[in-house]
């Protein structure tokens, strides 16, 4: 298989530039959750291949592409890509006269004058009007119209057959000054009549842009293109495709209520479809912003949840909406308990959560969740033969109250069941959108990534990157689990395991560490939360100590006990039922 069968099987719709064939999405990561455009590139001199997004980063040669693919290259020799074939047309043929009284007449209750007509060199064939085409100074295609108002009953406007699909007036225009594509050449004289230059229009409106490629090389010599399309679906479909084919960053579009120009003339005048193409908006590109635009960040207006450790909110300020906390322990740290107690926390702030536990069953994790929620006061012990200890559990009454209390507002996903990496983030979205879900926990990152071990970091660093998008998006706050290199000793953030693309993308990043029982008296604590970094107040490099109240689950501060005897919601509930 040669460079261009596997465009023609694999690549969809492509485009060729020079020695390159130009995918419309990348055949590896397809464009990504934004769907980019154009990002990878096959160089058929040299046999090669990569895409330019970061995160998908794909390189290497011709004959690695078809492996990945399961295909076997040909690449023993060049080839020659086959050029597009070069369309031949056929000068117009019919004959055309002035313009007699009933087209003129039809032209003037539009709005149109003679003076704007002759500029036009409208004319007439057989009764009907005929708009001429033009470029370089010659006649390439004839487009005709009926002289009345459209009824529905046969083709109210038609092109002579064989010509060449130009813009309407292009040899008119000057290259200084800003484009302004229109739908129809109604609605371009209706523009000259309200005094705006430089005024084209499409051949057949949204149907047919073949006139883009025509034009290509005269269309490079705008720096600013305005477009006025028809305020209907086929209208706002051929600007889609004009920006997309000319490139968004040069583009301005004329939005109006009304359907067209050649309307917004007859019911408001001149001067309104000038100002019209003047307010014209810049087509926004998604990720570049004016400075000026931006609101300065204000931490007191952000939306927060509070840790339940006082320590955290003293020094990044509670766990911010649109942001992403990456937490790293070695095994037994405390990890998980810790961030069950966080998850409370939220739903006693009025929050919905939502939590992925790929470690730990999902009756297991309710089990913690149940006894953390439970507090030392609402707890009872029994004796466990086969561990030789006293066991604790929620007491019954207690147990109920908490289910009923979380009942709509906590929800983890079936990590045993149907969850992946590729339809986590499809999952926690549906968790957003319909139950209001603005707290979310992966535990942990390595059991919801399945790739093969050489393309494992990557994929991290990718979904790394899709939560982080996602927290944006659902304005929601995402813990995620991540486990280090090291297995032992209290660590730092280079400990974390895979590409720095990690922390580099996460706005908080903490450490859970679990102090060794030799080592306990003289530390004072049972764990210590280092923050390794902190996006909303800079601090960092701070330890936060905490004690571990095993019977519950529950951590706290020696000086905030309160937290450990703290009354959730349900206990409320539980008041008002007795």
């Amino acid at each position: 298989m040669n460079c261009y069968e596997f465009a023609k099987k694999y690549f969809g719709r492509y485009k060729q530039s020079g020695n390159e064939i130009l995918p419309e999405h990348c055949p590896y990561c397809g464009g990504g959750q934004k769907g980019d455009k154009y990002t990878f590139a096959l160089n058929v001199d040299k046999q090669t291949f990569n895409c330019k997004r970061a995160t998908c980063a794909h390189t290497g040669t011709f004959w690695k592409l078809c492996n990945d693919f399961g295909e076997i290259a040909d690449s023993s020799k060049n080839f020659e890509m086959p050029s597009q074939e070069a369309k031949t047309f056929t000068p117009p043929k019919t004959k055309f006269v002035n313009p007699t009284e009933s087209a003129i007449k039809y032209l003037k209750g539009r709005g149109i004058s003679i003076e704007t007509m002759k500029k036009r060199n409208i004319s007439e064939s057989r009764g009907n009007i005929v708009f001429p085409y033009h470029e370089d100074g010659q006649l390439v295609l004839l487009k005709f119209r009926k002289p009345e108002e459209y009824t529905g009953e046969g083709q109210k406007a038609w092109r002579e057959k064989g010509g060449k699909a130009v813009f309407w007036g292009m040899d008119n225009c000057e290259f200084d000054a800003p484009l302004v594509v229109v739908e129809g050449e109604i609605d371009a004289l209706s523009l000259d009549e309200a005094g705006v230059p430089n005024v084209v229009s499409v051949p057949s409106g949204a149907e047919d842009l073949g006139c883009v490629d025509n034009c290509w090389d005269w269309l490079q010599k705008f720096h600013t293109v305005i477009i006025w399309p028809d305020n209907d679906s086929p209208g706002q479909e051929m600007c889609r495709k004009l920006i997309n084919k000319i490139g968004a960053w040069r583009c301005w579009v004329v939005s109006v209520k009304h359907k067209d120009a050649n309307e917004m003339l007859s019911a408001e005048g001149k001067e309104a479809v000038f100002k019209a193409v003047m307010n014209a908006k810049e087509v926004p590109i998604t990720g570049l912003l004016r400075l000026s635009e931006v609101e300065p960040f204000d931490i007191d207006s952000a939306v927060r949840v509070k840790s339940s450790i006082r320590g955290i909110n003293n020094i990044v300020g509670g766990y911010m909406m649109g942001q992403v906390s990456i937490w790293t322990g070695i095994n037994s740290s405390g990890k998980s308990t810790y961030l069950g107690q966080e998850l409370l926390e939220a739903l006693d702030q009025g929050f919905a959560v939502c939590s992925y536990s790929g470690e730990l069953p999902n009756a297991v994790f309710r089990k913690w969740v149940d006894m953390q929620a439970a507090g030392p006061g609402n707890i009872a012990a029994k004796y466990d033969y086969f561990r030789e200890e006293e066991v604790y559990f929620p007491q019954k009454k207690a147990k109920e109250k908490i289910r009923k209390w979380y009942r709509n507002k906590f929800f983890i996903v079936d990590s045993f069941g149907s969850a992946t990496d590729e339809n986590l983030i499809e999952l926690f979205e549906y968790a957003a959108k319909r139950y209001d879900c603005k707290v979310f926990l992966i535990d942990s990152l390595m059991t919801a990534i399945t790739a093969k071990k050489d393309d494992y970091y990557r994929r991290q660093s990718e979904f790394v990157g899709q939560v982080k998008d996602f927290s944006h998006k659902h304005d929601v706050h995402v813990h995620i689990v991540a486990h280090p290199r090291k297995t032992e000793g209290r660590l730092t953030k280079m400990d974390i395991a895979g590409s720095g693309d990690i922390t580099n993308r996460a706005d908080n990043v903490f450490g859970v560490y679990r102090v060794p029982e030799d080592e306990k008296m003289e530390a004072g604590c049972d764990n210590i939360i280092d923050i390794f970094k902190n996006r909303n107040t800079g601090k960092q490099g701070m330890g936060i100590a905490l004690n571990f109240h095993s019977p519950t689950g529950r951590f706290y501060q020696e000086s905030d006990s309160n937290q450990l005897y703290k009354s959730y919601g349900w206990e409320d509930i539980f008041e008002e039922s007795e």
